[in-house]
């Protein structure tokens, strides 16, 4: 005997339902598989920005350390590392300008610790110049003069990964909460309706064949 919805009405009925429940179990799955994306996309992202800060700050200490032994001794091997350290730097802020112009990151620390940067990349342009024209001695003490623009980037370096480490533990406990995943649930809300729009009309429809 073959399936009749006039003879068993309840079985559309049931139909009904088990789409619907169908229907929410794929919509839970997929709900989780988007909030569990989106972490893990913010937890890159904000890894990658602060590797780049941490790389400033260690570059700063750097140059720092490479231009104080050239204007002491002189020695071109010192020069070449001060060079590359100025290299990395403006690659480093170059792309965190990329990544706030993308919204990725807040501009205005951004720009202030571009500006950092600039000043102590124009200290060592000075304190060479001087190297050049009044001797070492002048110029070691220029530079250990205004070496507190150097410990003003690394102290807004070090408060911008600060930052933008509590931020992403704040996006991680955020994703992971029940709420996040039933905001997700509900951004699929004209499947659902459209789905439970279905169901009742086999309701109806098997209600008027008992009537």
């Amino acid at each position: 005997m073959g399936y009749s919805a006039e003879k068993y009405p309840w079985m559309s009925i049931l139909l009904g339902l088990a789409l619907v429940f169908v229907w929410g179990v794929m919509s839970l799955a997929h709900a989780y598989d988007r909030s569990l994306g989106r972490m893990n996309d913010s937890f890159t992202r904000s890894f990658m920005i602060a590797d780049r800060l941490g790389a400033v700050l260690d570059e700063l200490g750097r140059l720092s350390v490479a231009q104080q032994a050239f204007l002491s001794t002189g020695d071109a091997r010192f020069q070449d590392g001060v060079i590359e350290s100025g290299e990395a730097l403006t690659i480093d802020i170059e792309i965190l300008n990329q990544m706030a112009a993308k919204g990725k990151l807040q501009r205005p620390p951004i720009a202030s610790l571009s500006r950092a940067i600039d000043q102590v990349l124009n200290l060592v342009g000075e304190s060479d110049g001087i190297r050049q024209s009044r001797g070492a001695s002048a110029a070691l003490a220029y530079f250990d003069s205004r070496e507190i623009a150097i410990a003003e980037a690394k102290l807004q370096s070090g408060q911008l990964r600060s930052e933008i480490t509590r931020r992403l533990s704040d996006r991680i406990r955020v994703a992971r909460s029940p709420r996040a995943l039933l905001q997700n649930v509900l951004g699929s809300a004209p499947a659902a309706m459209a789905l439970e729009r279905r169901a009742r009309t086999i309701r109806v429809s098997s209600q008027v064949r008992i009537e």
